[in-house]
């Protein structure tokens, strides 16, 4: 199985590294990488790299036929929910575009598609939210990647779609999250305004990696919902962070969504559940904040001590 392909897509960002990395370290099948922008992650070893942006449907087909991958894993999306607000006919060019695109290419290979999604699919109103709830998305980000489950599963019926949400971690070269921004702030002896009425599922980046790996392997299909063992609202969140990091949580303050005034509307009462997950594949871990964030910290620490050294 190890000689096997894995594509796997948006590969410099968080999830796509921790991707590779899982990949490498446990040697179940040879990860190759795409990406729209140039490779930013070959400090993690040997890895085959392609350059591709996958709204380019022809060119995503040619190049799943060259390397015909068992198994794609697709993360590359537009993220930024207040950019996707702003730019509206880019987020449905990326989130809905990209993921036909992948799809349509899947199909042509036979190969196993597991698709990121969101719990922004939800309103937020009566979470925490099963797969099989009813849902209602109120962005231009939750509604483009709601749009993009229904594409996919349209041309991929076998396909897994995993839905994550407040994905924090670490890697060289990506760019900051929820917990490593605040990390930042609160080391720099600065303030942390954090809101107190949005509910989510912390996810640490390398068990959302674990889980998506496991549902390409196991070959799942449908709707999962992948993301950590609580849910909490953020500023619960930040002040276990602060404790685990050993940081001042008196520099953390509570303020409201609606004094933000983001462009995006976010699902406030929301979370995601994972019985389903649990049931198809017992055995992955799926772990809790606190250990999330204790695994943060070690691999921060291990980074400090590396850079103090070279």
């Amino acid at each position: 199985m190890k000689d096997e392909v894995i594509a796997i897509t948006g590969s410099n960002g968080l999830l796509g590294t921790k991707l590779i990395e899982c990949c490498l370290r446990g040697s179940v099948a040879r990860p190759v990488a795409l990406s729209r922008q140039a490779c930013s992650n070959a400090f993690l070893g040997g890895f085959d790299f392609h350059q591709i942006d996958v709204t380019d449907g022809d060119r995503v087909r040619q190049l799943l036929e060259r390397l015909r991958p068992r198994w794609v894993i697709h993360t590359a999306a537009m993220t930024d929910v207040d950019g996707c607000e702003r730019q509206p006919e880019m987020a449905w060019q990326v989130n809905l575009g990209g993921a036909a695109a992948v799809a349509a290419a899947c199909a042509a290979v036979d190969a196993h598609l597991v698709h990121l999604s969101t719990e922004y699919v939800f309103d937020g109103l009566a979470g925490p939210y099963t797969e099989d709830d009813p849902v209602n998305p109120i962005s231009v980000y939750g509604r483009s990647k709601l749009a993009s489950e229904a594409a996919v599963l349209a041309v991929c019926p076998t396909a897994a779609i995993a839905r994550t949400t407040v994905l924090y971690g670490y890697a060289p070269n990506v760019r900051p999250n929820f917990a490593t921004w605040l990390i930042g702030q609160l080391r720099a002896g600065r303030t942390a305004r954090i809101v107190d009425d949005q509910v989510g599922s912390p996810t640490l980046a390398d068990n959302l990696a674990e889980q998506c790996l496991a549902l390409a392997l196991g070959s799942a299909h449908g709707v999962y919902n992948t993301v950590g063992a609580d849910v909490m609202d953020r500023l619960t969140f930040a002040r276990l962070a602060a404790g685990v990091f050993g940081l001042d949580p008196s520099l953390i303050t509570a303020t409201t969504t609606a004094s933000l005034a983001q462009a995006a509307a976010r699902p406030l009462r929301a979370g995601l559940i994972m019985n389903r997950f649990r049931q198809d594949l017992p055995g992955v871990p799926i772990i809790g904040a606190r250990a999330g964030l204790e695994a943060l910290r070690d691999q921060l620490s291990a980074t400090e001590v590396g850079s103090a050294r070279s």
